[in-house]
């Protein structure tokens, strides 16, 4: 089934989870458990024997081949194992022409390498058609063991790749077809490959897929794939109470079930190392034999904050297995190398990761700790951007999306690129969508930094409509029209000023300073218009709150004397301004 991703507190396994239950009469029953339990290995030695035993049989190629996909355990299929299951399944077509069962397989393929959707519904139609039920209650309905196949085969590309809408049509058509046969011929895969198709459509139908989950349990209480299913929902969303029920109900299911032991120790590895180390070695006893799977051990080092001893089992990985075969491999050994401080060595393997794993292989936890970092060395800035620009367009999760742009901008103002903070928190916050004061708070303080007058006086002024108590848009949205009136004679600071006023003076003693400063700007206002009388007013203002301060009297004497000299030149008449009409200003 779809490749489960797995955090280690910061690494992460990616896991092949499930294949296609079939009817309790097939003889591959076996082997599709094998692979349901991820015995990859184990299922492939049963499906090649399986195949040699029956080379023309179309069902045994098409599951010799998932076990050929699966084979690696850790994402999505290498280049070599699609080529091996392509040769597998063309030379097959070759021998027995268009099986049904070899045109889901080779549209598999095709999935895989991104071929046209068209062209391999086509196929999958054909098949469908040629195998319709041709007696008995299904007479002329979908052959379930089909439209489970079909349902395998979407699950297991990555969002965004191929249709999985289809694929749930599919499943849904089938099912709506034998709804009226009791007892159902349909299995619980068929409800289980619509769950998984749910979830790659996106985080939004998770109900959904709780709802496929719950009906695959139903048809069969033995299941512990769905039960195990339905937790790791609830697991993605912290429910810890709810995702412990399922976790259980997955064990009593099945005490042998390894995949909830393994998702057991992943919670518990930050939070009960007692616990995580219980589950983990249930896990390892319960898996295929595999010296790679030693790197869960070294994890559980790390988690345990035993890094010389999680660096020395690293180490003897890299040497016996490699980073190229094992590459998160190379992640832990970067988050070792980064407790222990040693930045140059942490910096090399995870940007080795982040340069050769494909995107679905790389989760939040990695850009993290690629920010943290890399950024500790100078000049790294754009290119970090670019990374996570990468992992912006390559997630579907809100959340992580979210969390990558605050990484960014976060960067970005450290490394003191206001500009680009500024582009970057504008995207966060249109995916955000909340307006609340957080948001005009950051904005204007950030377009502030960047000297981008224009957009913190609109945002600061969308402040002072939206929280007109609070004192902070006033003085946003001062600063910003400073930024545009550099010289203070266009009107725009006045205005600003006056604006801030209105609202400083309800609290003349907690805000005095600030007014004292703003009467101050309105009087070079005026004074730069030779509107003298009006810039007296405001000295008269000052000397209020401020009786016998020594600059301002100076500068009202000035003022005074302008404003004289003014009159005579014009012949008017018009006395200076006083401290009484100053008060009526």
């Amino acid at each position: 089934m779809k490749k489960c991703v797995v955090t280690l507190m910061s690494f992460v396994l990616v896991s092949n989870v499930l294949t296609a239950q079939v009817p309790s009469t097939s003889p591959l029953i076996e082997g599709t458990k094998l692979l349901n339990y991820e015995k990859n290995k184990s299922a492939l030695a049963f499906f090649k024997e399986a195949f040699d035993k029956n080379q023309k049989d179309g069902e045994t190629i098409f599951w010799y081949g998932q076990a050929l996909l699966s084979i690696d355990g850790a994402g999505l299929p290498t280049a070599e194992n699609i080529k091996k299951a392509k040769e597998l399944y063309q030379s097959s077509l070759q021998a027995m022409g268009n099986d049904p069962w070899l045109l889901i397989g080779s549209s598999h393929i095709q999935l895989l390498e991104g071929a046209n959707i068209n062209l391999i519904k086509q196929n999958i139609e054909v098949a469908i058609t040629t195998t319709l039920v041709t007696k008995g209650k299904a007479k002329g309905k979908p052959n379930p063991e089909i439209i489970n196949a079909i349902g395998r085969i979407f699950s297991e590309t990555p969002t965004g790749v191929g249709d999985h809408r289809y694929a749930i049509d599919k499943i849904n058509e089938t099912i709506s077809a034998y709804e009226t046969i009791v007892p159902s011929p349909l299995n619980a895969s068929l409800f289980i490959y619509k769950g998984i198709n749910f979830l790659e459509l996106g985080g939004e139908f998770g109900g959904d897929a709780v709802t496929a989950f719950t009906e695959a349990s139903n048809r069969d209480p033995k299941n512990a794939y769905a039960y195990y299913k339905i937790g790791k929902i609830y697991q993605s969303q912290n429910n810890k109470e709810s995702f412990d029920e399922y976790f259980k109900k997955s064990l009593d299911a099945d005490v042998n079930f390894p995949l909830t032991y393994f998702a057991n120790y992943l919670y518990y590895a930050d939070v009960n190392t007692d616990i995580a180390k219980q589950n983990l070695d249930s896990y390892l006893k319960l898996a295929d034999k595999d010296p790679a799977l030693d790197i869960f051990n070294a994890d559980y080092l790390f988690r345990a904050g035993q890094y010389d001893a999680s660096l020395e089992k690293a180490k003897a990985l890299e040497a016996s297995i490699g980073v190229a075969a094992l590459p998160r491999l190379g992640v832990l050994l970067a988050y070792n190398y980064d407790r222990k401080g040693d930045s140059t060595q942490a910096k090399t393997y995870i940007e080795q990761f982040l340069k050769v794993s494909p995107a679905d292989q790389i989760v939040s936890a990695d850009y993290d700790l690629a920010v943290k970092v890399i950024s500790r060395f100078t000049g790294n800035q754009v290119a970090l951007a670019a990374l996570l620009e990468k992992a912006i367009a390559a997630d579907t999760i809100k959340v992580n999306k979210l969390k990558y742009y605050k990484l960014g901008y976060e960067m970005l103002e450290k490394a003191g690129m206001y500009a680009d903070e500024l582009k970057w928190y504008i995207n966060y916050a249109a995916l955000r969508n909340m307006k609340d004061e957080v948001y005009y708070y950051k904005m204007a303080s950030i377009a502030l930094n960047a000297k981008n007058g224009p957009t913190a006086t609109i945002v600061s002024k969308e402040y002072i409509a939206a929280f007109p108590d609070k004192p902070n848009g006033y003085s946003f949205n001062v600063k910003g029209a400073r930024l545009i009136d550099t010289a203070n004679n266009t009107g725009m600071l006045l205005e600003a000023v006056n604006t801030q006023n209105q609202f400083l003076l309800k609290d003349i003693t907690k805000y005095k300073q600030t007014i004292v400063n703003n009467y101050y700007t309105l009087m070079d206002y005026y004074s730069q218009l030779k509107q003298f009388d009006q810039a007296i007013v405001f000295c008269d203002k000052v000397l209020e709150l401020i009786p016998g301060e020594a600059q301002t009297i100076s500068i009202k004497e000035k003022f005074t004397k302008n404003f004289e000299i003014m009159k005579k030149m014009q012949g008017g008449t018009k006395p200076a301004a006083d401290s009484t009409s100053s008060k009526k200003g």
